[in-house]
């Protein structure tokens, strides 16, 4: 925890370290299998289209998503293939792990979860980005696929907000393509302040692959990015 009271994001070795540990490899069929109950009892479901092309793409990339609903995340990494979503690390608020007024044991609970189902890491979207950035960028070179949110919180409307210029930078200096993901459906089976899914299906399409190129400034791919989004089919 640094000085200020704020929760550090991790480094790279902790992050994979945490990924192996015991109690996350036994926990997490355990989620994985209460997501699936759960699915049943309330009757959602999830569909992809486009998801076979992601098999041509070489790995690592990045997966540039909308954000609406919690079910995003869960709905994204249930309709990839196995041997890409076994390799996919997911980019998470930081204040979803808990911040320092969090009881040490609930953050160790919140961390346990998000690591176990999701392999989620905290991305700290309100303080400085670079630690962040770093990170993820140091992630995608050791060989993992990046979900990433580029509006940084869930879009209470429905639109679609700007894009930040963190998936710009991931692309560039990573020279890894970037996979438009748009997700549909996520409002409506848990909107925002609901604690439990409604029935329906989350539709989740997957573009075409982007690469920063040297026409690119920060701003302008981040808004090729957002709207290859708007527009996967």
């Amino acid at each position: 925890m640094s000085r200020n009271g704020r929760h550090r994001p991790p480094t790279v070795n902790e992050i994979e370290h945490g990924f192996r540990t015991p109690a996350v490899v036994v926990t997490r069929p355990i989620i994985l299998g209460g997501i699936g109950a759960l699915s049943a009892a309330r009757n959602f479901t999830w569909r992809a289209v486009g998801a076979e092309d992601l098999k041509s793409v070489q790995q690592p990339f990045i997966l540039a998503a909308n954000h609406q609903s919690h079910a995003d995340t869960a709905a994204i990494l249930g309709t990839l293939y196995r041997p890409i979503r076994e390799r996919t690390v997911v980019a998470a608020a930081l204040d979803v792990f808990g911040n320092g007024e969090v009881p040490s044991l609930k953050r160790r609970y919140l961390q346990l979860v998000v690591a176990a189902g999701f392999r989620a890491f905290a991305f700290d979207r309100h303080g400085p980005p670079l630690p962040s950035l770093r990170t993820a960028r140091q992630l995608i070179r050791n060989g993992w696929n990046l979900l990433l949110y580029p509006e940084g919180t869930r879009s209470r409307t429905g639109q679609i907000a700007t894009f930040k210029a963190g998936v710009s930078v991931l692309a560039r200096f990573t020279r890894r393509p970037v996979i438009p993901v748009r997700v549909e459906g996520g409002r409506r089976i848990l909107p925002c302040g609901a604690f439990m899914p409604r029935s329906g299906v989350i539709t989740v399409h997957y573009g075409r692959p982007l690469y920063y190129g040297r026409g690119d400034t920060l701003e302008s791919f981040a808004a090729r990015v957002r709207e290859q989004v708007r527009r996967a089919r």
